[in-house]
């Protein structure tokens, strides 16, 4: 939660910080790294996790036979990367930085699940607070105690140190297992075909979910403008804070035990008490934003924020609904309902994309956040109806 806590502290430090346009830029830019992390290893983790859970046999061979895919992804991405960064203006000048935040995000984000697959919690959550909250600290440090001026290179350089320090410091740790393990694994090319088949579903699904939570921000700097875009983002990212926190107190402790229970007499007591979690987890989350935002404002001390400080709510309850529809979700998942998920996000992808543009531009940031709103109702209806009748009365 800390290193979570960190991340935003350093959006709203940064707010201040950069004029609106600059946050703009680097809320893009942020963004476009949160989004290449998804499509970094085609979501195969999916398959794989549970997979191990379900099969622990033969699991060094899935691991090493997944980090093989993850470093052919990563060279694909570097190219690909390297020609689109290229041709945004405000994307050029930081290319190189990008890419290797992007891979090294998405290698770290992989051993992090890993680990908490292995039940390794406390040091997988040690690691992530290296990782976040080591370099944020640092650049409110040199911001705040020395005063130091920091331009955007200079806070993707540290972004990117930090991450490499932490895959370094996770060979360290892990050195003796990884020996040991890597003498017993062998490349099987059957699994990988097999998980890249399931894989695909949760890929497509993945790239849509992530069209509904960012597309929005994109397609408010392109109807309107990067300011605009930049306050936007701003109180997206505090929206976010709701799922961020679901996923780290919630899903990452309690979705592996309830795949492990799914074959048991107790999967109907696991998911109801997945459900009490999720709902009492996302409505915590989504009060403390409430309450915090306001001296957040007024610390902020801009105008154009405080002005359209009721987009946080529309923003809110969308974030809140998506987050207790993660028990339809997960239900489906675990049961291999993955062409039932990715028609749902299809279609909400599809109806989230139609409203935003035509809602931002007739309404500007306010359309934005409603075209959120109701794509958040469609995603909640649509994985409740999916999900058997007897899940709603748990």
């Amino acid at each position: 939660m800390s290193a979570m806590a960190s991340k935003f502290v350093i959006f709203t430090i940064l707010s201040k910080y950069f004029d609106t346009d600059t946050y703009g830029v680097y809320s893009l830019q942020a963004t476009t790294i949160t989004i290449a992390i998804f499509i970094l290893g085609f979501d195969f983790y999916n398959y794989a996790i549970r997979d191990i859970l379900l099969n622990k046999e033969r699991t060094a061979t899935k691991v090493l036979t997944a980090m093989s895919l993850y470093a052919v992804s990563y060279v694909l991405f570097a190219v690909i990367g390297y020609v689109l960064f290229n041709q945004i203006d405000y994307f050029a000048q930081y290319t190189w930085l990008l890419i290797g935040i992007c891979i090294t995000e998405h290698l770290n984000q992989e051993i992090y699940r890993l680990l908490l697959a292995f039940k390794k919690v406390l040091v997988a959550n040690i690691l992530l607070f290296i990782r976040v909250a080591g370099w944020t600290l640092y650049v409110l440090y040199k911001l705040l105690l020395e005063e130091a001026s920091l331009g955007i290179a200079e806070i993707l350089i540290i972004w990117l140190s930090f991450n490499a320090m932490t895959l370094v410091l996770t060979l360290i740790i892990f050195a003796k297992p990884l020996i040991t393990n890597l003498k017993v694994a062998t490349w099987d090319k059957s699994w990988l075909i097999k998980g890249l088949k399931v894989s695909v579903i949760f890929y497509t699904a993945t790239i849509f979910l992530k069209i509904i939570e960012y597309s929005n921000r994109y397609v408010v700097e392109a109807v309107l403008d990067e300011s605009a875009a930049g306050i936007f983002s701003f109180y997206s990212n505090f929206a976010m804070v709701v799922t961020i926190y679901v996923s780290t107190i919630v899903v990452s402790y309690e979705l592996p035990d309830l795949i492990e229970s799914s074959t048991t007499d107790n999967f109907v007591n696991k998911l109801k008490r997945y459900k009490k979690l999720l709902f009492l987890h996302a409505a915590i989350a989504s009060v403390v934003v409430v309450i915090c935002m306001y001296p957040i404002l007024i610390w902020q001390g801009k105008t154009e924020f405080i002005a359209l400080w009721p987009l946080l709510l529309f923003l809110l309850g969308g974030a809140y609904l998506m987050n207790v529809s993660l028990l339809y979700h997960a239900y489906l998942y675990i049961k291999h309902r993955e062409k039932k998920l990715l028609e749902i996000v299809i279609i909400s992808g599809i109806i989230n994309i139609i409203a935003t543009w035509i809602l931002t531009y007739y309404y500007g940031l306010y359309g934005a956040a409603s075209a959120f709103l109701v794509t958040a109702i469609v995603i909640f209806i649509l994985r409740r109806k999916a999900a058997p009748k007897q899940l709603m009365g748990i």
